[in-house]
């Protein structure tokens, strides 16, 4: 039944069709004025039917990139059909437009111990270099040199992870210090 009801459809509409054609091409036209006409007629119709189809398939993949979102906390739903971004979501906004990691941890302890970081990163990572100065003043680190920053902070892991992932750890040395010489008069 679905296939004669196929079959049929398409007759209907190639008889339709047929019949526009011949009255588009005027009064005494010829054979290849017609199938000229018929035949604009059925890319007409095929263009509309190929652009819905195209148009819901760009809707379904909007649906599933906003339903993947929602799942993995990038944004949340604050209306009906209306969406805010979250903290996560701002998070990964700020790296995919810099390409690099947030600059903001979470507030590190304090600690008894001094901790020392140093770097010497390559001009060619200059943007990498002022990120990390950046991060580094932002975990409440003192600078001694723009290269060379101190502080009773306990360092996150997942900022030297970080740092190996953007490929930069093996110019970065960390210390931690039980006596600080004459550090000793920085704040804590």
């Amino acid at each position: 039944m679905l296939t004669a009801l196929g079959v049929l459809e398409k007759v209907a509409i190639n008889q339709a069709d047929f019949t526009r054609a011949v009255l588009f091409a005027g009064y005494g036209a010829s054979r290849g004025k017609i199938d000229y006409e018929y035949n604009k007629i059925q890319r007409v119709r095929e263009n509309k039917m190929w652009r819905r189809q195209e148009s819901e398939e760009r809707t379904r993949r909007l649906k599933n990139y906003i339903f993947q979102m929602k799942h993995d906390g990038l944004i949340e739903e604050a209306e009906k059909d209306k969406f805010r971004i979250t903290k996560k979501g701002r998070a990964k906004l700020e790296k995919l437009k810099t390409g690099l990691p947030s600059r903001r941890y979470p507030q590190a302890q304090s600690c008894q111990n001094l901790a020392i970081i140093s770097f010497d990163i390559p001009e060619e990572f200059h943007s990498k270099r002022d990120w990390l100065r950046e991060v580094v003043k932002n975990m409440g680190f003192n600078m001694i040199h723009q290269s060379l920053w101190v502080g009773k902070r306990k360092i996150p892991e997942s900022f030297v992870s970080d740092l190996e992932n953007m490929k930069i750890l093996e110019y970065v040395e960390i210390f931690e210090v039980t006596k600080s010489g004459t550090l000793r008069k920085l704040p804590a």
